[in-house]
């Protein structure tokens, strides 16, 4: 395969974990193997990403569904990639932070989107990819205003950057801005994961990835508009996903 081009943007899609909130419609598959609208959730994540323009993906994966993945997916050409690589990542899990670290030798460019495997964003990403592209340095996440950021990370913006990250907190109800589980960096992300520490609960988050950013003033955001869905969070949430898709004839 020819070298990409130097502006290029690899895809990274974090397709692990065990999806417990959904259970037990994920006690024999993988969450982001269940059908949303007739077709996988990850299938419709990958489209996210081809519509983006972008045209290598490297799916992370753990041992448990592999088999299963391979055979939905292949290698990726139907859903409109040039490329699809699998990469494994430990069932246990350390944080997103390390499981995105995990891809830094399988990529061929120096740029990367992150997207979670269980997002549903309806904006197209095309914008963002080509706002990160014209950033000199730093890295750039996909944001929204929402009105209620409980659960979610909550940020402070202004002119154009996150100028700082608030912790998750279930209990705390009101509007405000969110990141939507996109995020864009360049090979320099790497180095900060290496210095990260893991949190309280053991992990490397991406939260701390984002906040070296944001302490450096190189955290922008693109902000989309309109229909999300964090379909890992409940399965009722996921089937108003589901039924959503169901019945609008242009999905």
């Amino acid at each position: 395969m020819s070298a990409p081009p130097p502006d290029a943007v690899t895809g990274v899609v974090l397709a692990g974990g065990r999806g417990t909130r959904l259970a037990p419609l994920t006690d024999r598959t993988s969450k982001q193997l269940l059908p949303v609208g007739g077709r996988p959730l990850v299938a419709r994540v990958l489209g996210q990403l081809v519509r983006a323009g972008i045209a290598d993906v490297l799916l992370l994966i753990d041992d448990r569904h592999a088999g299963d993945f391979l055979r939905v997916l292949r290698d990726g050409r139907d859903l409109g990639l040039r490329s699809l690589g699998y990469v494994w990542q430990p069932p246990s899990g350390a944080g997103m932070a390390a499981a995105i670290a995990r891809a830094e030798p399988h990529l061929r460019t120096d740029r990367f989107m992150v997207a979670c495997g269980d997002v549903l964003i309806d904006a197209p990403l095309g914008p963002s990819v080509r706002a990160f592209a014209a950033q000199p340095d730093g890295a750039l996440l996909v944001a929204t205003r929402t009105a209620d950021t409980a659960g979610y990370t909550p940020l402070r913006v202004e002119d154009g950057r996150v100028t700082a990250l608030g912790d998750k907190d279930p209990d705390r109800h009101g509007p405000g801005w969110t990141d939507l589980g996109c995020y864009l960096y360049g090979r320099d992300a790497f180095d900060h994961v290496r210095s990260l520490r893991p949190s309280a609960r053991g992990e490397v988050e991406i939260w701390d990835l984002n906040r070296r950013y944001a302490d450096a003033g190189t955290l922008r955001y693109k902000e989309v508009k309109g229909w999300w869905c964090d379909v890992g969070t409940s399965r009722e949430v996921y089937r108003r996903a589901d039924e959503r898709y169901k019945s609008n004839s242009r999905f």
